[in-house]
């Protein structure tokens, strides 16, 4: 009977604690979680980028989604190593390494500009006589610091699907403007403004930028 009792407690507690589903169509779309999964990542001909770019699609597609590819990222790695701190000997005690990531989203078929920027990541090893151990442990921390600058990519890519999407949408313009001449200005850039996610339209988000898109388009296609 106590039995009984218990599992009927814990049934009842089951269906009153706010339970939900954790994928839910919503969340799909607020967390762009297939425009993510729609990146097709290029990088430069090192380990640490392979080891980046491996770390990238675990961040931006950890479920796997198949889904056709959208959007093209491409990733410029440089790896600095100097020391922190000189012993007696004059040799170095201590070394850090910075990871330093340049990156650009474009359109797969516009070569329109979506999101650019610079991930920095660093962290520091102890230098031993043994030169394997300090091998070993520069790689340590090289391996770490390309899973950190993966997360700092993905978050800083997340935030601007968010606020192109907002463009898109013609909703990038704050109402709450007190002067109406920046009401105005604002206005006339949602206007010219062409949407960088659209297939088939080239956004010229940065005129600087324009020249050289036709040439991103035809290395994405091979």
């Amino acid at each position: 009977m106590l039995k009984k009792i218990l599992l009927i407690t814990i049934f009842l507690n089951l269906f009153s604690c706010g339970f939900h589903v954790i994928y839910s169509k919503d969340d799909r779309d607020f967390s762009h979680i297939d425009d993510l999964a729609a990146i097709r990542i290029k990088k430069d001909r090192d380990r640490i980028s392979q080891l980046l770019k491996n770390n990238l699609y675990d961040f931006l597609n950890p479920d796997n989604i198949q889904v056709e590819p959208k959007y093209f990222l491409s990733l410029h790695t440089e790896k600095i190593v100097y020391p922190t701190f000189i012993t007696l000997t004059g040799a170095s005690g201590r070394n850090k390494v910075v990871l330093k990531v340049a990156y650009e989203l474009k359109n797969l078929e516009s070569g329109a500009l979506i999101s650019q920027g610079t991930s920095l990541a660093n962290d520091s090893y102890d230098v031993t006589i043994n030169r394997y151990a300090t091998s070993t442990s520069e790689e340590t921390v090289a391996r770490n610091l390309t899973k950190i600058s993966a997360q700092d990519i993905r978050n800083s890519l997340v935030n601007d699907f968010i606020e192109v999407r907002k463009k898109c949408d013609n909703k990038g313009v704050d109402e709450d403007e007190e002067l109406e001449k920046e009401k105005v200005d604002k206005l006339k850039v949602v206007e010219e403004f062409v949407c960088p996610l659209d297939s088939g339209k080239v956004a010229d988000v940065k005129p600087a930028d324009s020249a050289p898109k036709n040439k991103a388009v035809k290395k994405a296609k091979r």
